[in-house]
């Protein structure tokens, strides 16, 4: 090689890496009371942590691929982006890594393809969408919708109106309260909260939950096991197993009227009562009615090859 070939290939080649290199930034704008933000960070790491003022500050470093930070506020609108080319390869480096300090009582839009978001001291409406990427969240208050195509959340003290879903990818939850609607496919749900409401759809997967405190439950499983332990405030279910077993332990004798249809392949196993099922004259099915207390609350209970379990 000429030295006149190398000296103009060197430059080129520092100048590639120099393209690559993480852009550190460090951020802040005031904004109103309680604003709308937006906010896309396609890849990496971001921090969402509330403090005390009315101003948004976004810290850490840009995607390697970053066409640079879109960072505005108009009016009440907040507009937060890492912006990156329309097509890139997924493999580079480890993308943003970003804290993003915020006020506590906002609206929040936020989404990514590739990231992991965690999230604490939020209230308000509060939406995060990913499409692979693990989300973490304490402390959020208001309405709550996180969603994850190939990952797990992880939650804990929530209140409000909570919705959870994930495709792939188990859903863990401790110490919430308030109405909460669970979506699970592939993914264990684990839980242990003071829930008023609760709605769960599984398919392919296992979900061990302790409610103590629901008055309404819908559960609907798909292939998989069901351990619910209940209180005596229950006054409302509807739930239905396909292809697994559904016991529920209750911690004091509710006040229900039970409806449980065993349908084919399906057993039930009372031990609240002395009541036992009852054979169809023409089916092989297996069906049980019967109440606990004065029965005033209704529970409708009904599998295909599946097992249900009723015991204190």
């Amino acid at each position: 090689m000429s030295i006149l070939k190398y000296v103009l290939i060197v430059p080129l080649i520092g100048i590639s890496f120099i393209s690559m290199a993480k852009e550190a930034v460090d951020q802040q704008l005031s904004v109103s009371d309680n604003p709308s933000v937006s906010m896309k960070i396609q890849r990496g790491n971001v921090e969402l942590v509330s403090w005390d003022k009315n101003s948004i500050q976004v810290k850490g470093e840009l995607d390697e691929l970053s066409q640079g930070l879109t960072f505005e506020v108009k009016g009440n609108s907040v507009i937060v982006e890492d912006k990156l080319p329309r097509s890139y390869q997924g493999s580079n480096k480890q993308g943003s890594q970003l804290t993003i300090y915020l006020p506590k009582k906002l609206a929040l839009d936020a989404e990514g393809v590739s990231a992991s978001y965690q999230l604490s001291q939020l209230n308000g409406q509060i939406s995060l969408a990913l499409v692979s990427g693990n989300i973490n969240a304490q402390q959020l208050s208001g309405n709550t919708k996180l969603t994850t195509v190939s990952g797990n959340i992880n939650t804990s003290e929530l209140t409000g109106k909570i919705n959870l879903e994930t495709v792939s990818g188990d859903i863990t939850d401790n110490n919430s309260h308030g109405e909460a609607e669970l979506r699970l496919v592939s993914g264990e749900l684990k839980s242990q909260s003071a829930f008023t409401q609760l709605s769960v759809d599984q398919v392919s997967g296992d979900i061990t939950a302790t409610v103590s405190q629901v008055t309404e439950l819908n559960i609907v499983t798909i292939s998989g096991d069901a351990q619910i332990t209940l209180g005596a405030d229950l006054n409302k279910a509807q739930l239905e197993t396909i292809s697994g077993d559904m016991a529920l332990t209750f911690t004091a004798m509710p006040n229900i009227s039970f409806m449980i249809d065993g349908g084919p392949g399906g057993k039930i196993d009372n031990q609240l009562t002395d009541d036992k099922p009852l054979k169809q004259k023409y089916s092989p099915a297996k069906t049980l009615q019967f109440k606990t207390q004065a029965g005033t609350g209704q529970v409708n209970i009904n599998t295909i090859s599946g097992k249900i379990s009723l015991t204190q």
